[in-house]
């Protein structure tokens, strides 16, 4: 399998969401796929449409901030939008977009052809970080339980589960963390990231073929 993966890195949020997407680059990569990854600079739209263009991959792993039409790369240019370019991301080709809201148009556009799958996120996903790991946002235990729920999309497809499978195990480890989180009474940032997490799960769609991505 071959496997695009976009990290940006201008900002906290790209920083944070690119540091976690390592985690699935490695992985892949031990897995003995092809794995290209376009950091930070990288992450532009000529660089992002030549690679899908002359690389035909299997599944493409954006990361960056977007809205219900498209999905941004480094400094927030946009990278594939409805309309425009969506058809870089059909002919059979899954994606996951770890975005604000691209699941609302931009991933039902993706899927019109019948032949092609988008998990993302039909409205904002949020998370919560501590400021003290800026620096090491794998160290960040408040970051954690959202990049984990997450990137469990990613790493359930990449094991060869189905798009739906990954979603729900997906979805299941965000319920994890809920009610881990839900059971500190006490604890008030406990309760707002368990509230957060509830947000991201519900938002969460997979749209589209529902197939394997491993070969």
């Amino acid at each position: 399998m071959r496997l695009i993966i976009t990290k940006p890195e201008h900002d906290v949020t790209t920083k944070y969401i690119s540091a976690w997407a390592k985690e699935v680059a490695d992985f892949a990569e031990s897995k003995g796929f092809d794995v290209i990854c376009l950091d930070r600079e990288k992450a532009n739209k000529d660089d992002f449409n030549g690679r899908i263009s002359k690389l035909h991959p299997d599944a493409v792993f954006l990361n960056g901030h977007g809205n219900s039409d498209c999905v941004c790369g480094h400094n927030d240019e946009i990278l594939v939008k409805a309309e425009e370019s969506h058809n870089l991301l059909q002919g059979g080709k899954t994606t996951y977009a770890l975005s604000c809201g691209s699941g609302k148009i931009l991933g039902v556009k993706v899927v019109a052809d019948g032949d092609s799958t988008y998990i993302g996120y039909n409205d904002d996903f949020a998370f919560v970080i501590n400021h003290k790991y800026i620096s090491r946002p794998l160290e960040d235990p408040i970051a954690r339980p959202f990049m984990e729920s997450s990137n469990q999309v990613m790493f359930s497809l990449l094991k060869g589960n189905t798009a739906k499978e990954a979603s729900d195990k997906s979805k299941n480890r965000f319920y994890e963390h809920i009610k881990r989180l839900s059971s500190s009474l006490a604890d008030p940032e406990s309760l707002q990231a368990a509230q957060m997490l509830y947000w991201d799960m519900k938002h969460q769609v997979c749209l589209g073929k529902d197939d394997s991505v491993s070969t």
